[in-house]
């Protein structure tokens, strides 16, 4: 009677564990662990979902890139579940930290199509999105690319903090005959515009000439905008939130994009 009770409370935790074992199995491969299809480097596309990964690899060159579906695609291009998670993304000459969304029942072209380049994504019933921006990495761009050029802006940086974001630069104005080094500061919220660019809201400035025109100032801020656009990426991206963290901002919609736990899984890395 003894050994029947031990047997029986035995029974449980190995159940439990069988349980958890056979649950990590249908989990979708984490970072790190290896995918269906994995790819360094060079992408050897052999079918129409490795073409697609090969497209937005080449495009966007991604540090790395995850790609889940629940299925091939069919003659006609539709997916009715495709995950993506890219890191280190270059949109609109602006690193992206991480770009990760999911699609439900997404439209493309043709995979016929795809071979030579023409990939299309045309629409989708449902989009999740997140979108991981770091103070570094728009730094680097406003530095290099769009006031690196000998022209009116010097020295400008900006941070991003919960309490929102904060940018300063030296703006040089010509203004009749004289040169004008003007110190601009700005505090600002940052909002979403048509749910898919990043423009600063309700800013305010704090300028070193109080007899500065409010025109310069505002023309000085126009150049900024947008800080990011995600319309430069080809996909039906829609974000609607905007969080605040620390040297980092979050765009995101109001659900966010989770992998589903099982499908055919594809992984790139740059060499």
């Amino acid at each position: 009677m003894l050994l029947g009770i031990k047997r029986l409370s035995a029974a449980p935790p190995l159940f439990f564990v069988l349980s958890f074992l056979t649950c990590l199995c249908l989990l979708p491969p984490a970072a790190g662990q290896a995918a269906d299809f994995e790819f360094t480097g060079k992408i050897d596309a052999r079918d129409a979902t490795s073409r697609l990964l090969a497209h937005y690899a080449e495009r966007f060159t991604p540090e790395d890139l995850y790609l889940l579906v629940d299925e091939p695609p069919d003659e006609t291009g539709r997916f009715r579940d495709i995950y993506m998670d890219l890191t280190g993304v270059t949109i609109g000459g602006v690193r992206v930290d991480k770009l990760t969304f999911r699609m439900l029942d997404a439209s493309f072209n043709a995979p016929s199509e795809w071979e030579a380049g023409n990939v299309e994504c045309r629409d989708a019933l449902r989009i999740y999105a997140r979108c991981l921006l770091r103070e570094d990495d728009v730094n680097r761009r406003l530095a290099t690319e769009v006031f690196g050029g000998g022209g009116h802006w010097q020295n400008i940086s900006m941070k991003i903090s919960p309490a929102g974001f904060y940018a300063r630069g030296n703006y040089i104005a010509e203004v009749l005959f004289f040169s004008l080094n003007i110190l601009i500061e700005v505090e600002s919220g940052l909002k979403i515009v048509d749910n898919r660019e990043l423009w600063l809201d309700r800013y305010k400035f704090r300028v070193n000439r109080l007899d500065v025109p409010d025109y310069i100032t505002r023309k000085a801020i126009d150049q900024i905008q947008p800080l990011l656009d995600l319309g430069r990426f080809p996909l039906p991206l829609k974000l609607h939130n905007v969080e605040f963290q620390q040297g980092q901002a979050v765009l995101s919609t109001r659900i966010l994009p989770e992998p589903a736990q099982s499908g055919i899984s594809y992984h790139y890395r740059k060499e």
